[in-house]
């Protein structure tokens, strides 16, 4: 049994589409952040006291690891980038479950057309309901 007309349906894909539209830049990966040691003799990170923060930006390639290093001055920026790819993700997503759903109501659409069809009469070449 449908729980979900696919005009319903239709309407909510046409929410998410805009949605979609208003996406801005993106990244993929996953952010993390990682000890480092920075370039200056002097500094107590050298002699292994502290460590300064790095962000590394991580994602599989070709089965691979590969690590991206992030610029202090884009930290901000590219976890908002990292946010509105996952967001992304998340709404083609939703819209290809709806896309499924649409396809699985397809049948009983069609069965229910035909149901209608057959019920109506022909009456001085104007179909009528009998």
């Amino acid at each position: 049994m449908q729980t979900t007309s696919t005009q319903e349906l239709e309407a909510q894909r046409a929410v998410l589409m805009r949605q979609l539209r208003q996406a801005g830049p993106s990244v993929e990966g996953s952010i993390a952040m990682v000890p480092r040691k920075c370039g200056s003799k002097s500094c107590p990170c050298h002699q292994g006291e502290l460590k300064h923060q790095a962000m590394i930006l991580c994602k599989k390639v070709d089965g691979r690891s590969v690590a991206t290093y992030v610029p202090k001055d884009l930290w901000e920026k590219v976890r908002r980038w990292n946010a509105q790819h996952k967001k992304t993700k998340r709404l083609l997503k939703e819209i290809s479950d709806i896309d499924e759903q649409i396809i699985r109501n397809y049948v009983s659409d069609k069965r229910a057309a035909a149901r209608v069809r057959k019920s109506l009469k022909v009456v001085d070449g104007k179909r009528v309901q009998g």
